[in-house]
């Protein structure tokens, strides 16, 4: 009887150590911090350049693009890496501006096109693996709908 209760709280020891290291690894979109915060209210700017490239394109987004940007942020997940720094071969570059506009609050997500994201002042400055095939379709969806 004592072998088989050691058991079950060494198994329930390792299971929630597995769980802590997974959950520290798999970020879910909606544990960016201001994310659920992002509204209509909100001035939200996408800057696309290319990487090594000075030119650059600024999108300022109106109501319905807000809401799709939230949406792709939330529905998304990603793998945080423990280096600072991360090999690439995709060459787009995103910048999203999220200005809560309450005059201290903005939350700043640089993208490396479908591969890596970097959230400003979150996550140690580790960059995350981006989880969803269609992060750079929908971003191009969203700037496409540009006035």
């Amino acid at each position: 009887m004592k072998k088989l209760n050691k058991r079950v709280i060494g198994i329930a020891v390792i299971s929630i150590i597995v769980l802590f290291i997974y959950s520290y690894f798999n970020v879910k979109g909606k544990d960016i911090e201001g994310v659920s915060k992002i509204s209509s209210d909100c001035s939200v700017s996408i800057v696309k350049s290319y990487h090594l490239d000075n030119n650059q394109k600024e999108y300022i987004l109106n109501a319905q693009q807000i809401d799709m940007l939230k949406n792709l942020i939330l529905v998304s997940d990603f793998t945080r890496k423990l280096s600072s720094t991360v090999q690439f071969n995709d060459k787009d570059r995103y910048e999203i501006k999220i200005d809560f506009n309450n005059s201290q609050d903005f939350l700043m997500i640089d993208c490396i096109g479908n591969e890596y994201i970097s959230v400003t002042n979150q996550f140690n400055g580790k960059h995350l693996k981006i989880n969803n095939s269609d992060w750079k379709a929908t971003l191009e969806q969203i700037i496409s709908l540009y006035d």
